[in-house]
């Protein structure tokens, strides 16, 4: 090696910090939002729209540009701990879409609070959105209408819905994976991850490849059923990532067909089935099944028979009751919130009866919210297990098992307690609907409430750009706890209160400190004498 050579070799060390590797990966949300606004940028220049996706463009420029210098300048001291990870995914579920919200914001001059509202909705794949073509009440600005956005900030929606989708923290994998960000850490951390593949690695690649096929595959089918080629991609990537965002205001009751709803209805299917299963279909591997699919599809058959003849019995509806019951049961237990009718105007028991469905959800690893159809077999399970042990005694052996999966104890117990999270904090989102708006019924609220939770995004008119800023606030923080299923938070909050606890135990056990006992046992003999 040359003497130039070793200069450069020694000043590049120079330039290199060695911290924390918390420290060094909270630049990730930055290059997740930078990526929301380069695809949608990008897609939005080749439709025409250049100076919105320009603008886009810059902002996605420095986004990544700051994060891969702070990635590269700043290099982990040692590796994350579960601990740190925990915390990272809370902090970048939080941070990345208030970071994407702030070009949008900046780009169509509204308020950060509505362009947040929509990312968050975006990215949580929720789909409830303030683009609705109305005055917000705290700062008096006009929120454009859906057809009146510019098509970069149009495509930015659909993106921010496929991004979260496909799993933020899956996707900060991909891009850390040569720092040493353990994925098997984040995986358990998001509590989605299954293993595809017998590595890690070839498992996120799996995903990447299945959700591309699935994404593809129902944008061919919207298009053959009826819609313009742009629309038929925009909705497959809002459908499979269970989001909703559409191009209309009507969003797909926009079509007014038949065809185009069994579309969307098969698209919304695959997009809440477990995506272990789809890939063990698609590539023909022997496997045992979580059996979700099949709940979901006896949950929903039961769903539409009720449904129908709630509609026949109440009325209501423009279309005809097995049509509209067989959408709205989809759309509602999928999560996806693609909607054919106004339900502002649907009867009280039509809205009390979705909003099981939508707590309900889809399977467990796909891209649905909700409490999952597995936790939905395990209850059911648990109450024939209960019957049979009651009736026959504990001496009879009896197998528990959901799906191929061993249930123990423990098991049962995180169930019921994700569950009684969700119960509780769609308890406490209703009640603090019905407080904040002044003649919101019971059922309005509950509706409302179930749907963020949820991350369905069916509205019955609360959500609007004309709501205030505290019931956008109540809607974003169900939302965001829906899409970590609350327990995630909470994991994140234990995990911040742990390492705190560790950092003030090893300064306090750090040379030259003394502790408050060994101070009152040197200070006594100066004042007794």
């Amino acid at each position: 090696m040359s003497r130039q050579e070793a200069r450069s070799v020694e000043a590049g060390r120079q330039l290199v910090l060695r911290v924390p590797p918390l420290i060094r990966y909270i630049s990730l949300p930055v290059a997740a939002a930078g990526i929301s606004h380069l695809l949608s940028a990008t897609i939005g220049f080749i439709e025409g729209d250049h100076i919105y996706s320009i603008e886009l463009m810059l902002w996605a420029i420095i986004y990544l540009a700051s994060s891969v210098a702070w990635m590269t300048i700043l290099q982990p001291s040692r590796s994350l701990s579960k601990e740190e990870t925990l915390i990272l995914v809370g902090f970048s579920w939080l941070t990345t879409p208030l970071l994407s919200a702030i070009p949008v914001s900046y780009a169509l001059g509204v308020p950060l609070i509505d362009a947040w509202f929509e990312s968050v909705s975006g990215f949580t794949t929720t789909g409830l959105s303030v683009f609705n073509g109305a005055v917000d009440p705290d700062y008096n600005v006009y929120i454009p209408s859906v057809e009146e956005l510019p098509l970069s900030i149009l495509w930015w929606r659909a993106v921010t819905e496929w991004l979260g989708g496909f799993g933020i923290v899956v996707m900060f994998y991909v891009f850390a994976r040569l720092g040493g960000l353990p994925a098997h850490l984040v995986g358990f951390a998001e509590g989605r991850f299954e293993r595809l593949e017998p590595s890690i690695a070839k498992s996120i690649q799996a995903l990447m490849a299945l959700y591309l096929f699935l994404t593809i595959t129902g944008a061919i089918l919207l298009y053959i059923a009826g819609m313009t080629p742009a629309d038929a991609v925009y909705h497959s990537m809002t459908g499979i990532a269970t989001g909703g965002f559409s191009t209309h205001s009507e969003s797909v009751g926009f079509y007014n067909s038949v065809i185009v709803e069994a579309a969307a209805i098969i698209v919304m299917a695959l997009g809440a089935a477990n995506f272990a299963d789809l890939y063990a279909l698609v590539k023909g591997i022997p496997r045992r099944f979580s059996r979700e699919i099949e709940s979901f599809i006896a949950v929903a058959l039961l769903s539409i028979f009720v449904g129908t003849a709630i509609l026949y019995i109440t009325g209501w509806t423009l279309y005809h009751p097995l049509r509209e019951a067989a959408f709205d049961v989809v759309t509602a237990l999928s999560g996806t919130g693609f909607g054919i009718s106004d339900l502002s105007k649907a009867p009280e028991a039509w809205k009390a009866f979705l909003v099981p469905l939508m707590l309900i959800g889809g399977s467990a690893f796909s891209t649905t919210g909700g409490i999952k159809q597995y936790r939905l077999m395990v209850l059911a399970k648990n109450i024939v297990w209960m019957v049979t042990e009651t009736v026959y005694g504990t001496g009879r052996i009896t197998v528990r098992r959901v799906g191929g999966y061993a249930i123990t104890e423990s098991e049962l117990r995180r169930v019921m307690t994700i569950v009684t999270l969700f119960t509780l904090t769609h308890m406490g989102g209703t009640l603090a609907l019905m407080l904040l708006i002044p003649g919101c019924s019971l059922a309005d609220a509950a509706f409302e409430a179930a749907s963020a939770l949820g991350t369905v995004g069916l509205s019955v008119g609360i959500t609007s750009a004309a709501a205030t800023w505290q019931v956008k606030a109540v809607l974003m923080v169900l939302m965001t706890l829906g899409r970590l299923e609350i327990a995630g938070f909470l994991y994140t909050l234990a995990a911040a209160a742990k390492m705190t606890k560790r950092v003030r135990i090893e300064e306090r056990r750090k040379p030259g400190m003394l502790r408050f006992k060994e101070r009152r046992t040197y200070l006594g003999p100066s004042l007794h004498a």
